[in-house]
């Protein structure tokens, strides 16, 4: 029996080493996520709601077949002009580049925006702090260095005191300035003679 049992493992491990490379499969990353949805959603299909003094049993016991309600999304009460801004080619290096973004309150309660978080430190946010009444609006600007030359793209994102999340971005290409910096023409001195 012992004989047999490290054949059959030798013959497996010559058969896998058999195997060509290309054999095996090649997943993408967009199919990793769809799968990772899947799974999720399947895991939010059969999560057990907290005991319901409706649906429980004496003892406290929860009856099968109930299901926790999907979480609700925070209802998006706020429009914005764009939330995306290209600068095309018209960045200078070394020349911050600013854009702005407005944001009108639609619902019926006023919001804060309570934070902006750049994705890197080469931006800065500067945003409306007062409370946004019922069909006023806000603004966010979003100011790139422009230190490097070349394309970019940055995002920042956007927090409500009612829970919403916006993404804004802001991408463009930074040319080199071919004038370099202004010089002042040499001084004239006089030589003495």
């Amino acid at each position: 029996m012992k004989k047999t049992a490290s054949f059959i493992l030798a013959a497996g491990f010559i058969g896998f080493l058999a195997l060509p490379v290309n054999a095996q499969k090649k997943v993408s990353l967009q199919e990793i996520q769809k799968e990772n949805q899947k799974i999720e959603a399947a895991q939010a299909a059969t999560t057990v709601a907290p005991t319901n003094p409706a649906t429980a049993t004496p003892g406290g016991v929860q009856t099968p077949g109930t299901v926790a309600p999907p979480p609700t999304a925070v209802p998006l009460t706020c429009t914005w002009d764009v939330t995306d801004y290209d600068f095309g080619k018209n960045v200078v290096q070394l020349k911050p580049a600013t854009a702005t973004f407005t944001m009108k309150n639609a619902g019926k309660d006023p919001v804060t925006i309570t934070l902006v978080q750049p994705s890197c430190g080469c931006t800065s946010p500067k945003y409306t702090k007062e409370p946004i009444k019922p069909g006023e609006k806000g603004e966010v600007t979003l100011t790139y260095d422009a230190r490097i030359s070349g394309f970019f793209s940055k995002s920042a994102q956007v927090k409500l005191s009612d829970g919403q999340k916006y993404v804004l971005t802001i991408k463009g290409e930074v040319q080199k300035d071919e004038a370099g910096p202004a010089t002042a023409p040499a001084a004239v001195v006089p030589i003495k003679k």
